[in-house]
């Protein structure tokens, strides 16, 4: 701390005698940034194992259903989207009917 008090006094001597703009203080220290990689690290390990600590505790003390197999989910899936794409899904008789009479007010409206 004594060498950088005898360094300051040094500081402004010279830039005294040449012109200078001279520091009353030390310029601000450039900031840190928050996010470094250590701190993703840590904060992402920090996040990965409180999930496995939940999923585990969950699994045991509660009546979880298995999750399908990755091939099954991928083929309920395509049929789901064929059904919406196609508009194949079968109607409920309610549905049906308010199909129906939606069809004839149409058809009255456009005669």
């Amino acid at each position: 701390m004594k060498l950088l008090g005898v360094a300051m006094q040094v500081l402004k001597r010279h830039n005294s005698s040449c012109g200078c703009q001279h520091y009353e203080s030390l310029p601000p220290c450039p900031r840190k940034p928050l996010w470094t990689g250590t701190r993703v690290m840590f904060f992402s390990m920090l996040t990965f194992g409180a999930g496995v600590y939940t999923g585990i505790y969950v699994s045991q003390n509660y009546e979880v259903p298995r999750v399908d197999d990755p091939p099954k989910m991928v083929e309920r899936l395509n049929a789901k989207i064929r059904e919406l794409v196609d508009g194949t899904k079968k109607k409920t008789p309610i549905e049906q009917i308010a199909h129906d009479i939606k069809k004839e007010a149409k058809k009255v409206l456009d005669d």
